[in-house]
């Protein structure tokens, strides 16, 4: 309780009396010791001022140790209470004192000029005794505060601010839970070694980490292990109370983290863990970013803090964790607050609410895990409006529960997330990035129409087309290899136009669409979709690419890139904002899954912040390639159409879509396999965007999974 000792400073550091001059007492009499015993307090002599103090008042001798003070803990709760409250100045005034031989009084005021606190006045008396022909000061806790009785302390309590909640539909998705906190109190353990041997045995923890712990006490409490209220044993909690100095406290000492969804929304919300640092000098630094705007009054962070890791508890730290408060107040040996000197109250952290619809949330978890199996299969799945920008719902598959990191994960089950090759613990919704596949084909397409280098009604000569293959010859030599068409089941009647190509997705009729434009005018209008950029999220989103940097222009990396390969890569957050762009009128929606932020305003529950309004990028497609592109797009899932999308089948709307395949891998046995499609000819309030990207083994026996997952998720039934 280092800490507690706080006030003490008080009365004493009357300050403007000139230096600490010993000696010659008893020709100064009872008025001028208690001066001298001032100014040595306000000089921070305090091994003079003990000096002064009366034989009743020291605790040299055996005697009635209750109401005597050892040096050590005279000077200690000076030191303790100057650094504790921040006191800069104290100034005292009304000093008057009157007397005998034998005893003298005095009464003063002093004010403290407090960094914490403010000012301070408060008025004292102060008793000089003659002792073997010199003056002293009879000290008692009353000359730190007039109510302060022997046997009392001042403690300087942290209140804590509660971390705010995020939620979305009005369910909790994060919380702050009560916690069973295990503590210790150094002074009263009197055989260190043992009670380390006991501890570390019932807590499962080393000795090490628990003397570290015991080393960092605040208050003569060291927090040692919290568990959830189901965590500890009745058995294990009998034996710690057995420990001298252990104690138990059921929620009021720090709090847990608790996500009541588990696993549905692990990869949005993040969790909260210790701060992060492999190293000292790398959690100093850490702490010194987290700590950097704070003062000592609104909380610090320390090495024992939690705070938020991954997703919205990482970005959203400073928002969650809110301002601690603190209460300084005279405590009572046994345990009561006899007075409170200063209360600062804690201002708890905003909550958050999400976009995200929970039923939607919960299909697409559903649809998912019944489509997905084993460690083959991976994927991520994204529900937006596409007008506002708004996400309904977002899934990486496969997840995890986040609870485990709360409630002390385990090394094995930390290493079966590690080891699995399916990679749960990656957000592949935003930091996955993939080829965008024939996806890419209607943004060729696009960029074609609004540069003027073809229409719809462009047809690409088949008879160029040798058995599939495609040597562009007429645009310079050619060193590379073929390209190839995409094996759709075929015959196409008529000649190969726009139209046909997206219906079926052609590779040749884009990679020459894109040679047509040339790479300067292809990467412009690339760049104003995002495809140079990391789109802004409520979380990090990966950088988008067109290519590597030191890549090298050349034709045939033009011509892949007009087909979604190349060294284009994407997210599949970011490329279904880009395709909101042909639902919104050429516009790039703005993505984002915070509402806003909520705060108590007495009985009310107000927004104090919500999300930003606009799209990301204005008018990139124009309306008379969006007018184009449309009804093709809406052909591609038509089920009496031959197109790519036909198994989609959606009830009830309308869906304009592109479907898309990218190999991956040195061997090619695995591809990232996509959908993006959004309802056309619907109202503002049921436009919906979804989109589907998939990690599973090149076979034709996984060819119809994005339909399955994405066709109740578009439906309106």
């Amino acid at each position: 309780m280092k800490r507690a000792l706080c006030m003490l400073l008080a009365a004493i550091t009357l300050i403007g009396l000139a230096g600490c001059e010993q000696g010659g007492s008893e020709q100064q009499g009872g008025g001028k010791v208690i001066e001298e015993f001032i100014n040595c307090i306000a000089a921070e002599d305090y091994a003079s001022a003990y000096a002064l103090l009366s034989a009743s008042s020291r605790n040299d001798t055996e005697e009635d140790k209750a109401k005597r003070v050892t040096q050590k803990q005279f000077t200690d709760r000076y030191v303790n209470i100057r650094k504790a409250l921040g006191i800069n100045k104290i100034e005292y005034a009304d000093f008057t004192s009157s007397g005998g031989e034998i005893l003298y009084s005095a009464a003063y005021t002093a004010t403290y000029y407090s960094d914490h606190v403010g000012e301070m006045t408060n008025t004292f008396s102060a008793i000089a005794l003659r002792e073997g022909g010199e003056w002293k000061v009879e000290w008692s806790p009353a000359m730190i505060f007039p109510e302060m009785e022997w046997g009392d302390t001042v403690r300087v309590a942290r209140l804590s601010a509660k971390r705010g909640e995020i939620l979305a539909d009005g369910e909790v998705v994060a919380q702050t839970a009560g916690a069973i906190s295990v503590y210790a109190m150094p002074s009263k353990i009197d055989d260190r070694e043992l009670f380390l041997q006991q501890t570390s045995r019932l807590l499962n923890m080393t000795e090490a980490n628990i003397d570290k712990k015991l080393e960092k006490a605040y208050d003569d409490v060291a927090i040692l292990k919290q568990y959830y209220s189901d965590q500890l044993a009745d058995s294990i909690k009998e034996q710690l109370l057995q420990i001298d100095g252990i104690g138990i406290d059921e929620g009021n000492y720090l709090k847990v983290r608790e996500y009541p969804q588990g696993k549905l929304l692990a990869h949005l919300v993040g969790y909260v863990g210790s701060v992060p640092g492999d190293t000292k000098e790398q959690l100093k630094e850490e702490l010194d970013r987290l700590n950097e705007g704070r003062s000592e009054r609104e909380g610090l962070y320390n090495s024992d803090s939690r705070v938020g890791r991954l997703g919205l508890e990482l970005q959203y730290e400073k928002e969650l964790r809110g301002k601690d408060g603190e209460l300084i107040y005279i405590c009572t040996a046994d345990g009561r607050n006899r007075k409170t000197i200063y209360k600062l109250d804690a201002e708890d952290g905003y909550d958050i609410e999400l976009s995200i619809d929970m039923g939607l949330q919960r299909r697409v978890e559903e649809v998912m895990d019944l489509a997905l199996y084993g460690d083959t299969t991976a994927g991520a799945v994204v529900v937006m409006n596409p007008k506002t920008g708004a996400i309904n719902a977002m899934y990486s598959w496969p997840s995890y529960d986040i609870n485990l990191f709360t409630r002390g994960i385990s090394s094995s089950d930390y290493s079966a997330l590690l080891n699995n090759k399916a990679k749960p613990m990656i957000n592949r919704v935003t930091q996955g990035l993939y080829p965008p596949g024939s996806t890419m084909k209607a943004f060729t397409a696009a960029c074609a129409i609004d540069n003027e280098v073809l229409d719809e009604n462009y047809a690409f000569d088949e008879s160029r087309i040798k058995k599939d293959y495609w040597t562009p010859t007429e645009y310079g030599q050619w060193i590379w290899t073929a390209i190839k068409r995409t094996h759709i089941n075929y015959p196409i009647s008529g000649p190969l136009n726009m139209r046909k190509a997206l219906i079926h997705s052609d590779n040749i009729y884009f990679a020459n669409a894109a040679l047509l434009t040339g790479w300067d005018r292809f990467e412009e209008y690339m760049a104003k979709l995002g495809f140079t950029e990391s789109i802004p999220f409520d979380i990090n989103v990966a950088r988008a690419q067109l290519k590597n940097e030191d890549s090298e222009i050349d034709a045939k990396m033009l011509a892949d890139s007009g087909y979604g390969q190349a060294e284009i890569l994407v997210t599949p957050l970011q490329l279904a904002c880009m395709f909101s762009a042909l639902a919104n009128g050429g516009n790039v929606a703005l993505p984002y899954v915070v509402e806003g932020l909520y705060k108590e305003d007495g009985i009310r529950y107000k927004r104090v912040k919500a999300h930003p309004d606009g799209c990301w990028k204005q008018g990139v497609i124009s309306e008379h390639a969006i007018e184009v592109i449309t009804p093709f797009l809406e052909d591609v899932t038509d089920p009496k159409i031959n197109g790519t999308g036909r198994n989609l089948r959606a009830k009830g709307c309308t869906v304009a879509a592109k479907t898309g395949t990218a190999e991956i891998g040195s061997s090619k046995s695995r591809e990232i396999a996509w959908f993006v499609g959004y309802r056309t000819g619907v109202s503002d309030e049921d436009a919906r965007l979804v989109l589907v990207m998939l990690e599973v083994p090149a076979d034709a026996a996984y060819s119809n999974l994005k339909f399955d997952i994405a066709r109740p998720l578009l439906s309106m039934e």
